[in-house]
């Protein structure tokens, strides 16, 4: 979709994508970031970013970065400018499983550190807890590692 072309109805999309994202501990405008690129047929500038979303150069740059880094986002150049622009990297979708994956593996550290301290091994009702979570945690890293391989073949 071209920027000129932002309807009131894909604007709410992107505020929809921002909360889910701020629900999964990015910054609401990372969010916001994303569901612009979502929906972006072209690359992003920086100063275009800003000027849609209402939100300060500075900001934009903060959030580009992280989103960078976490592999959410791809910069590229156009030859002949020198301006960087953005689009949402190909390979969201599984960045953000495994992301998934691994915040349940550190809940699953958190709980076996638990296991170990010795006035909580007495309680049967606290041990049972903490083996049914370990039981759900480890059905769910397998059902994502089948899932990320099963997408991965899809989309060869």
């Amino acid at each position: 979709m071209k920027l000129d072309k932002l309807t009131a109805e894909t604007m709410q999309l992107i505020e929809e994508m921002a909360l889910h994202h701020e629900n999964q501990g990015l910054s609401r405008i990372a969010g916001r970031i994303i569901g612009l690129l979502m929906v972006s047929q072209e690359p992003l500038s920086s100063e275009q970013i800003a000027t849609t979303l209402q939100v300060s150069l500075g900001s934009v740059s903060t959030n580009m970065r992280m989103l960078l880094k976490i592999g959410f986002a791809e910069k590229k150049s156009v030859t002949g400018d020198r301006v960087s622009y953005y689009i949402m990297a190909p390979d969201t979708i599984e960045e953000e499983l495994i992301q998934g994956l691994e915040r349940i593996l550190s809940l699953k550290n958190i709980i076996e550190k638990g296991m170990q301290i010795e006035n909580l091994k007495d309680s049967e009702l606290v041990m049972q807890r903490f083996h049914e979570m370990l039981e759900a945690i480890e059905l769910y890293r397998e059902s994502l590692n089948q899932m990320l391989v099963e997408w991965k073949s899809r989309r060869m």
